[in-house]
């Protein structure tokens, strides 16, 4: 598994070579986050035009410039060969977010992607809105626009939207009894009612996991709570991927040594996306592999959300 991990270093230093001016390394590790997860290398060459063609076709003011859209085009460019269609098709989709609720999102490209190859583009919007306001309604101040997307990945994944809502808050319900509320405690729930474990079965192995980590000496925050849900989904707790998110952390720890908070992170969604491409076949009869790649943009997503957020409080 550190295989993935060394890919992840070589996208990195990869972008940092062609972002030298324009990106911390906050954003630069999500976006090597895409390219290891789907192994593929960064190619600046290839990067930069995609970036040429987007601002050529898109304004000023829109949101797929800016840092926030790099992470964004990343994700694209990691996955698909052809990126060019792939931007194309994202910006007429995103035509249809002009609607109550998806209108001002910051994650309007991130939200336009997970519309690709998808029939009814509108219908999912309208399901994934009726959704997010059960969300709101349930928690009113958890809910925030990166429920929007995992809104958009869930109807797309449960036929049964009623019942879906039911599963989201019986894990919700066990959760809480552990953990304090947090819009990540809810991005969790979301994730987890992907897992084929009862609620209490689910969160028993996902504390399990925290309180290795923590035996570890390594500190789990809300922010990580996500990726461990990942991790709970397709792993259950063992020494081997323990080692491995020690190792990452570690290495991680050792090149950032003043600003490491998204180590864990880091170590979590690579070990998450070994099993999740291990277990592809797998996971496809479920129908669930594809799924939980979205899952993982979702989180990334948030954690986009939240660097954007830390780096205009500093300024």
């Amino acid at each position: 598994m550190m295989t993935r991990y060394t890919r992840y270093l070589e996208a990195f230093e990869a972008i940092k070579q062609a972002t030298k001016w324009s990106l911390t390394d906050d954003f630069r590790r999500l976006m090597a986050i895409n390219y290891a997860i789907h192994d593929a290398p960064f190619e600046a060459e290839r990067f930069e035009a995609a970036q040429a063609a987007l601002k050529q076709k898109t304004g000023i003011f829109s949101k797929f410039r800016g840092t926030n859209s790099l992470v964004w085009l990343s994700f694209l460019d990691a996955k698909y060969e052809d990126v060019a269609p792939a931007i194309d098709e994202a910006l007429r989709l995103d035509q249809l977010l002009d609607r109550k609720h998806f209108r001002y999102s910051t994650l309007r490209p991130f939200i336009a992607s997970q519309l690709l190859n998808t029939d009814d583009p509108e219908r999912r919007l309208d399901e994934a809105s009726s959704l997010y306001q059960t969300f709101k309604r349930h928690h009113p101040w958890l809910t925030s626009e990166e429920d929007l997307l995992s809104a958009l990945v869930l109807v797309q994944a449960f036929d049964d939207h009623t019942a879906l809502n039911d599963r989201i808050e019986a894990y919700y319900e066990a959760l809480k009894q552990h953990v304090s509320r947090s819009n990540e405690l809810q991005l969790v729930s979301h994730l987890l009612a992907f897992s084929e474990l009862a609620p209490d079965d689910a969160v028993t192995r996902f504390l399990d996991w925290r309180e290795r980590l923590n035996m570890q000496n390594i500190a789990v925050r809300n922010e990580h709570l996500p990726p461990l849900a990942l991790l709970t989904i397709v792993s259950a707790p063992n020494e081997d991927d323990e080692r491995v998110i020690a190792d990452i952390v570690a290495a991680e720890v050792e090149r950032q040594r003043w600003f490491n908070t998204h180590s864990l992170t880091i170590a979590l969604q690579l070990v998450a996306a070994e099993h999740i491409t291990e277990e592809a076949s797998e996971l496809l009869l479920h129908g669930t592999f594809a799924h939980l790649l979205a899952m993982q943009q979702a989180a990334t997503a948030a954690a986009t959300v939240a660097v954007i957020s830390t780096t205009s409080s500093n300024n």
